[in-house]
């Protein structure tokens, strides 16, 4: 099913975003994974790109695996290391494999690179690679949101500008980047809502956390703050698997409840590939009676 058509049938959704498996043993991870999380119920799942689109083949393989198993599956796409031409070829794949959504991003630089340069022949911004898409006419499309800026934005605001020019383009919805605040999210749809004079349909994307350390490293890589409450929690915890699992659970299911009460519609649950975390959370919010689908 197209994305665009789901929202308009669905106040809110339930999603899961998995990563191409780099090895046999982590392929079968995965279908584990995919299996356990089936019947939670999701509404639609995402498969991501590796850094500098390295996983491109294997992203529509997985993509093509999870529609044949009757998932409504979404395939990440970026502007990196692909001519115009080679992005059109590739929508005509997808296409062609019955593939209709699409999550349509700059992407991050290759290895070894510190900031992203466009391809001769290629696109430099999602707007360009979203435009190109509305276009070909075949899909539907959703782009990626930063509740705290994108790492190379001059200040939320600037970025919220171009988030506001990819829905205008066309995109069905937003997915965020990993934040840890209800606030920052109540703060884009304000500066949305002001810019386009609409409330943007931008699902929360959720870290489950499970370990503080791995917590910060990914905070620092992709610039996202720690608020100072959910340092408090953790970072004594930080060396006890078991304490900083629990309480980071609890945490996310608060967060998400909240996120929930404020009007976010849906969540997008960011599974690493692994189905306990998540399965616990959404369990947790439908006993508590804050179900992600409503």
């Amino acid at each position: 099913m197209r994305l665009d058509d789901l929202f308009a049938r669905r106040t809110r959704t339930l999603s899961f975003e998995f990563f191409p498996p780099k090895s046999e043993r982590t392929w079968y991870t995965l279908e584990d994974t995919i299996d356990q999380l089936a019947p939670l119920g999701a509404d639609f799942v995402s498969v991501t790109y590796g850094a500098g689109g390295s996983t491109r083949a294997k992203t529509r393989e997985i993509v093509e695996h999870l529609q044949k198993a009757g998932m409504t599956a979404m395939a990440h796409l970026t502007c990196v290391g692909a001519t115009r031409d080679e992005l059109k070829e590739l929508l005509n794949e997808y296409a062609a494999a019955g593939i209709e959504n699409l999550l349509a991003l700059r992407g991050d630089p290759p290895k070894g690179q510190e900031r992203f340069v466009p391809t001769d022949g290629g696109l430099a911004h999602a707007a360009d690679l979203l435009r190109l898409i509305r276009d070909d006419g075949r899909f539907a499309t959703l782009c990626a949101a930063f509740p705290d800026r994108h790492p190379e934005a001059a200040s939320r605001e600037a970025d919220w500008i171009h988030l506001a020019e990819k829905l205008t383009i066309g995109s069905a919805g937003a997915i965020t980047q990993c934040f840890f605040t209800v606030q920052a999210y109540l703060d884009m749809q304000r500066h949305l809502r002001s810019t386009t004079g609409r409330t943007a349909r931008i699902i929360p994307g959720i870290l489950p956390i499970t370990d503080w350390h791995a917590l910060e490293r990914f905070c620092l890589r992709c610039g996202a703050p720690i608020p100072e409450e959910l340092r408090a929690r953790l970072a004594p915890l930080a060396d006890d698997k078991v304490a900083v699992r629990r309480a980071g659970i609890a945490w996310t299911v608060e967060f998400c409840q909240q996120l929930l009460a404020a009007g976010a519609p849906g969540l997008h649950l960011y599974c690493l590939n692994r189905s306990t975390a998540a399965a616990e959370i959404v369990t947790a919010l439908r006993t508590l009676g804050s179900d992600p689908q409503g």
